[in-house]
């Protein structure tokens, strides 16, 4: 995550690093074990926001908006929602990048038609391209 972290320094992103005990109680609450790299993500960052691109994570109360305990709630109950995924952002119309820690895949999915893409883009080169139009 070290060309991230370099663009967040530079850009002046917002993050909210999140800390280990968050993490692990997140882990236990979804149910789920999280990758690495989804980890790493976490506990570097926390979340990031930058301009209009949020990026939701951990690292703020868990009833904000941008915490992936209260954002994927209203998700699971969506067509097919993907069992060891986490919402990375809305990308409107009902349709949301969310990372698949079993798969370590960025997945486009729909409330309605469920995943409808699966990228092999890392997260940091995602998060990259997404945030700061960056490609790594």
């Amino acid at each position: 995550m070290k060309k991230l972290a370099q663009q967040v320094a530079a850009q002046g992103a917002d993050i909210r690093p999140a800390k280990e005990n968050e993490i692990t109680t997140a882990e236990k609450v979804l149910r789920m074990q999280f990758s690495p790299e989804y980890k790493a993500y976490l506990s570097e960052f926390g979340l990031i926001a930058f301009g209009a691109t949020e990026i939701n994570g951990l690292g703020v109360p868990a009833t904000s908006h941008l915490n992936i305990l209260s954002a994927i709630e209203p998700l699971r109950e969506g067509k097919d929602y993907p069992p060891q995924a986490v919402p990375l952002c809305d990308i409107g119309d009902g349709y949301y990048y969310l990372y698949d820690n079993r798969q370590h895949k960025i997945l486009t999915w729909s409330m309605i038609n469920g995943v409808v893409e699966t990228s092999e883009e890392k997260l940091e080169a995602f998060l990259l391209r997404i945030i700061f139009d960056v490609e790594s």
